[in-house]
Order: structure tokens, then C-alpha cells, then sequence
């Protein structure tokens, strides 16, 4: 019953640390600047499937004869005209496909963004946690000596303790006075920090958990396979090849078809047959690339080679990614063992403070030794906060470098 009333509590501890930490991620992720400029540009390259797979503009021509030439059917009098240049068979679904491929990579740089400032909300946010239980343990041991110094100035007065164990006590009172200004000037500098990380203003209150359970920090996902970093690489591919498909269809002739009209006076002198009848030309035109193939086949290699770097490229980044997950996953490790061995520490050091202060009542309190006890105490309590931070931080990574 016991058991399960510890495993309840840790699980509520839990489950609001965890709610706390996702609104600030979700409040960084709508203001963050970096992240808002990956999504304008997710938007441009929406915006620009709307401009591509569009004809060319359609092109009219009028002009007038300076001097109007004479024809059997009469004077020239002007000329019009209209003509449209067709696109290559393909060329449309090649630009729709190129702009689709970009927009996927835009899609995937704006998720990267909002891992990088979730993983910065969460190092901030641990880094708080432990400034804070530092102010809590520097705070209580202060008081726990100025207790020792009220009972050996009281001692000093029945000759059970000298001047010298008083002045010790509050050299180490003062000492820990020192720490606990330090400390609040670091509390108030990160707590600052971390609104401008969320960018927000910088003097609304935070909630930051007095505990962490690490109970949740055993539950770790440890694959890369479906990394964003490695997507974003992965859809290059196809990136590259819309774009060998339009190369293609750049170096292919280019027809244009058009139709001109030329307006023609009756002739009074005489009445030949279809005397003034206009003239319609119907035209065609054929762009032919005879001498800058090289031009398009040097564009074909430069994607051709970006295309072969791909594959190094994605084993390269998955290495780095597999590199620094073990690393995170050995952190873990450590600093779990740490966090176990401190607290096993502190345990019986406050046993043996517990023993001294009990003989205390039928003898002579060694201040000295209590004193050295209980700053061993501190150092471990200290520690296992440290160790604590390091653990979720390393977690934090896993998450980051996984996409768990």
C-alpha cells in the first residue's frame, strides 16, 4: 500500500511539472522570431505553387507602314499580331513537382525550429529547477547553524564549548549567507532569461516544480531513423530530381505559335479580283538550342553531383545523431548513479548528525565534527540537485536528437 501511495505522487509530480514545462514550450513556439521566419518562408514557397505551371505571357504586335506597299489587291495599310509560346511536354508537372519538394523541406527546417527552442525552454527550465533547490538547501542549513550557534553560545557560557567552535560556526553561517545572495542573483538573472526565451516580458512569475521524479527519466526513445534533419536530407532527392526535369525540358526546342493580320486598301484605279481582301499568316516558330547544350549539361552534372552527396551526407549526420544519443544516454547513466549515491550519502550523514546530537544531551557536543558533518551534507544535497539537472537535461537531448 505504501508503495503504490510513493508511486502515486511521483506520478502527480510528475504530470504537473511535465503540464508546466509544455505551456512554456507552446508559448516559446507561437513567439519565437526564428521559428515564425521558418513558417514565412513555408509560406513564399506555398504561395509560389500559385506562380508556376502558367503559360507565358501572350504577345500582341501592331504597327503602320511609313510607306504603304502597294500589292495587286491594293495598298498595305497596317499590321497586327498575337502569338504564345507553348510550354515542353511536362515542363508544368516538373515546376509544380519542384516547388511541392522545397515546400516539404520548408515543412521539415520549421519542425527543426520548434525542436531547437523546446529543447532550450527545457535546459532553461532545469537549470531554474536547480537554482531553486539550491536557494531551498543553502536556506534550511543556514537555519540548521544558526541553531548550532545558539547551543554552543549557550554551551560557551557553562565552559561545554569555546569561542573558538562559535566562531567557526559562523564563519560557515556567513559563508552559506554568501552562497544564498549568489544564488538569488543567479535565480533572478535565469528566471529573466528564460521569458526573453520565450519572448515574452521578462517579469511575469514562472512556476518551477520544488522536485523532479526521476521516475520519468527512465523512459527513453534511442532511434535517429525518423530525425528531421535526416528527412530534411532524404527529401532532397527528390528536390534534385524535378530539378534534372526541368534542365530537360529547358534544353528542348521551344515552339511558338502565332497569327498575324495585315489590313489592305481597295485599289480605285482598278478591280482586280479580291481587290482589298486583308491578309491572315498564320506563323510558327521553333527555338532550337545548336550551341548551348553544354550549358544544360553542365546544369545536369551540378545537380547530378548534389544528388550522389546525399547518401555520404545522410550517413554523416546519422553518425553525429548516434555519436551524441550515446553520449546523452551515458550522461543519464552517470548521473543517475550520482544522484543514487548522494542520496545514500546524505542519508547517513544526517544518521550520524542524528547520533552526535543525541550524545549531546548527556555530554559534550563536538561542534567541530557536527559542523563537518554538516557541511558534508550540504555538498551532497548539492550534488544530487546538480546530478538531478543533468539527468533531465541529458533526457532533453535524447528527446531532441531522437524525436521522441
Amino acid at each position: 500500500m505504501k508503495n503504490r501511495i510513493i508511486i502515486g505522487l511521483l506520478l502527480i509530480g510528475m504530470q504537473s511539472y511535465a503540464q508546466n514545462l509544455e505551456e512554456y514550450i507552446q508559448i516559446a513556439k507561437a513567439n519565437n522570431s526564428k521559428i515564425k521566419v521558418a513558417r514565412a518562408n513555408l509560406k513564399l514557397v506555398n504561395e509560389k505553387q500559385q506562380e508556376v505551371a502558367h503559360y507565358d505571357n501572350t504577345n500582341f504586335s501592331f504597327g503602320g507602314f511609313a510607306w504603304t506597299p502597294e500589292t495587286r489587291v491594293g495598298a498595305q495599310l497596317f499590321k497586327a499580331g498575337a502569338s504564345q509560346k507553348l510550354p515542353w511536354i511536362g515542363e508544368f508537372k516538373a515546376q509544380k513537382e519542384s516547388v511541392n519538394a522545397l515546400a516539404e523541406i520548408k515543412s521539415v527546417e520549421v519542425f527543426l525550429s520548434e525542436l531547437d527552442i523546446a529543447y532550450a525552454v527545457k535546459k532553461s527550465y532545469f537549470e531554474l529547477y536547480q537554482q531553486r533547490a539550491i536557494a531551498h538547501i543553502l536556506n534550511e542549513n543556514k537555519q540548521i547553524l544558526k541553531t548550532y550557534e545558539v547551543m554552543a553560545l549557550a554551551a560557551l557560557e557553562n565552559n561545554r564549548a569555546t569561542m573558538s567552535d562559535v566562531l567557526r560556526i559562523q564563519v560557515q553561517k556567513n559563508e552559506l549567507h554568501r552562497k544564498i545572495v549568489k544564488n538569488r542573483n543567479n535565480l533572478e538573472i535565469l528566471k529573466e532569461n528564460f521569458n526573453r526565451l520565450l519572448q515574452r516580458d521578462k517579469t511575469i512569475p514562472l512556476h518551477i516544480p520544488d522536485s523532479l521524479p526521476l521516475l520519468d527519466t527512465l523512459r527513453v526513445k534511442l532511434t535517429v531513423n525518423q530525425h528531421p534533419v535526416l528527412q530534411k536530407i532524404s527529401k532532397k532527392e527528390r528536390l534534385y530530381k524535378a530539378e534534372k526535369e526541368l534542365i530537360n525540358g529547358s534544353k528542348q526546342p521551344k515552339i511558338s505559335l502565332g497569327l498575324d493580320y495585315i489590313l489592305v486598301a481597295k485599289r480605285s484605279d482598278a478591280s482586280p479580283i479580291q481587290n482589298g481582301k486583308d491578309i491572315l499568316m498564320p506563323r510558327f516558330s521553333l527555338s532550337i538550342p545548336l550551341f548551348n547544350k553544354k550549358k544544360y549539361q553542365s546544369k545536369l552534372n551540378q545537380v547530378q553531383i548534389k544528388e550522389n552527396m546525399l547518401k555520404d551526407e545522410f550517413k554523416a549526420q546519422q553518425i553525429q545523431l548516434e555519436i551524441a544519443i550515446a553520449q546523452a544516454k551515458l550522461d543519464i547513466d552517470n548521473a543517475l548513479v550520482t544522484v543514487l549515491t548522494a542520496q545514500e550519502n546524505k542519508t547517513m550523514i544526517q544518521r550520524a548528525i542524528d547520533v552526535d546530537l543525541k550524545a549531546f544531551e548527556t555530554g559534550i557536543l563536538d561542534y567541530d565534527k557536527i559542523l563537518q558533518l554538516q557541511l558534508q551534507k550540504i555538498r551532497f544535497q548539492l550534488m544530487e540537485v546538480e546530478a538531478i539537472k543533468k539527468v533531465y537535461i541529458a533526457k532533453a537531448k535524447v528527446s531532441y536528437l531522437s524525436d521522441s
